[in-house]
């Protein structure tokens, strides 16, 4: 099993929280504060969940779970949570205010509630999809250099997040009887289809105005979600054992960014 090597990563990848660049106020042109505050509050909610998962963890029944890769869970969760930790930090640098609730949030928690950890798991998989897209197409658009840091970070975290989702549902693939793994295959794929093509929708309808006023479009955000998962090869069939190993090696730590501010 791979969960070793993904505790060694997340381990490793503990850091302080950073606060974004004392610039971004100024940066951010000042009509862009309350829409960009009101937007990023919706992510800031969503990063926020997992707690039933990462209470789950330790005791539950599921086949693709050792020790290691349990714990790895749980830290990936905590990640989550900081990422919500640092949103706050941007929103209020805006001179904005933390959401308590949105129908998206509770859409995604319903979803997630689901058919069990697996479906959570792939719920959580497409928000990160969902998220990387995201995150970069505000960093590239607002023109702020302390906004783009801050999420830019956020982003590249969110894509070892799918890394290790990617291995995660290998492995629970792995765990299933050979004769059982291609139409297993195909109904995990069928539900990342469903999931991804919801929130894609989530996505343009209630955040497609800031975006497209920042220059992405339509196109360019379905083709960055479908470059996310592709990349990994996120449950295609013909993935061959040594590239679904692979996954697991295919991340070294992140050096920490020079322009990053850690809180004291």
């Amino acid at each position: 099993m791979i969960g070793s090597t993904w505790l060694a990563y997340f381990e490793g990848n503990a850091r302080r929280d950073c606060a974004p660049g004392a610039g971004l106020f100024a940066e951010v042109p000042r009509e862009l504060h309350a829409p960009l505050a009101e937007s990023l509050g919706r992510f800031q909610l969503g990063e926020s969940a997992g707690g039933k998962i990462h209470e789950e963890m330790p005791t539950h029944p599921d086949k693709a779970l050792d020790a290691e890769m349990r714990r790895s869970v749980q830290l990936y969760i905590e990640e989550e949570w900081r990422h919500a930790r640092e949103l706050a930090m941007v929103i209020r640098g805006l001179g904005g205010e933390l959401q308590t609730e949105h129908w998206t949030n509770g859409a995604f928690t319903a979803c997630r509630r689901i058919l069990g950890l697996r479906t959570k798991m792939m719920t959580l998989a497409i928000a990160e999809v969902i998220g990387i897209v995201y995150y970069r197409a505000l960093a590239k658009g607002v023109g702020s250099p302390a906004l783009a840091v801050s999420l830019r970070r956020i982003a590249d975290e969110e894509g070892r997040h799918l890394d290790f989702q990617a291995a995660f549902f290998e492995q629970a693939i792995g765990c299933v009887p050979r004769w059982a793994r291609a139409p297993y295959r195909l109904l995990l794929q069928a539900l990342m289809f469903s999931i991804l093509a919801a929130a894609l929708g989530v996505l343009l309808l209630d955040h497609g105005r800031l975006l497209f006023r920042l220059g992405a479009t339509s196109q360019g955000l379905l083709s960055a979600s479908w470059r996310e998962l592709s990349v990994r090869q996120f449950l295609k069939p013909e993935l061959p054992a040594p590239a679904a190993r692979s996954l697991a090696r295919r991340f070294p730590p992140a050096a920490p960014s020079a322009t990053a501010r850690p809180l004291a």
